[in-house]
């Protein structure tokens, strides 16, 4: 046996091993993260074909994430497997859409999640704050903060602002100062008190790519609209957890 050989090759392969084990202890046990396509391709560069089928992704249980449909034709939230989808009418109302096999999202980040730990929220925390306040208690949990994860916000919020995208981004339109076609013009809404649900994603250093600039959050809100009593979703810009509600952290 050339035993030089043999040692070298064992190395290589505790080289490997190391890897993988880092890669593996990257995440917290259970939950396994996903993207499909990217901020600055889907919005920037209008890649905004689809790239995976709802129906795929929801094969395998107990998913969470956020997007948008193909084309940039409406906003995506999935709570625990569930898919809501809203878009924007031609008379700029709002409506859900019905899942088929064959709806796609062009841009989405989320993970499995079997298992939660529930984190109390005593006082009111603003937008402006909730970065923080999640990356601290997600240290706290025992969670690997510099790689992304989903998080949920359950309770009452206030002082929402939200919209629902319609063919281009609201955000980078404003940022670029660029003013957006009638039929491109996103549905928004700014909501003094709403219940519901909050699904995101928190992702340091992540502007372009999972987030937009200025925020570690990818955030959509769940929420059922009065009139119609069909629940609604949107993509969160600013808003205020009002005291008394629960963060969900993935339990490691």
């Amino acid at each position: 046996m050339n035993w030089p050989a043999f040692v070298s090759g064992l190395g290589g392969l505790a080289v490997v091993l190391g890897s993988l084990s880092g890669a593996l202890s990257a995440q917290p046990e259970g939950e396994r993260f996903v993207q499909y396509g990217k901020m600055h391709e889907v919005i920037g560069q209008q890649q905004h074909q689809g790239r995976v089928k709802f129906a795929e992704l929801i094969k395998q249980p107990h998913f969470y994430g956020v997007g948008a449909l193909e084309s940039l034709g409406g906003e995506a939230t999935i709570l625990d497997g569930k898919v809501t989808l809203t878009q924007v009418k031609s008379d700029g109302k709002l409506q859900t859409l019905k899942l088929t096999p064959q709806t796609q999202t062009a841009l989405l980040v989320g993970g499995y999640v079997t298992d939660w730990s529930k984190h109390p929220l005593a006082q009111a925390v603003s937008s402006d704050d909730l970065n923080s306040l999640i990356e601290q208690d997600a240290r706290q949990a025992g969670l690997d903060v510099k790689a992304p994860f989903v998080f949920v916000i359950e309770g009452d919020f206030q002082n929402v602002e939200f919209h629902v995208i319609n063919g281009a981004c609201p955000i980078r339109a404003r940022m670029r100062k660029e003013a957006l076609p009638a039929d491109n013009r996103p549905y928004e809404a700014d909501l003094p008190k709403v219940s519901g649900k909050l699904v995101g994603v928190f992702a340091k250093d992540a502007a372009g790519n999972i987030t937009h600039p200025g925020t570690s959050m990818h955030m959509h809100l769940l929420f059922q609209d009065a009139k119609s009593g069909e629940m609604r979703t949107g993509h969160l810009e600013k808003l205020t957890v009002a005291p008394g509600a629960t963060l969900l952290l993935s339990e490691v």
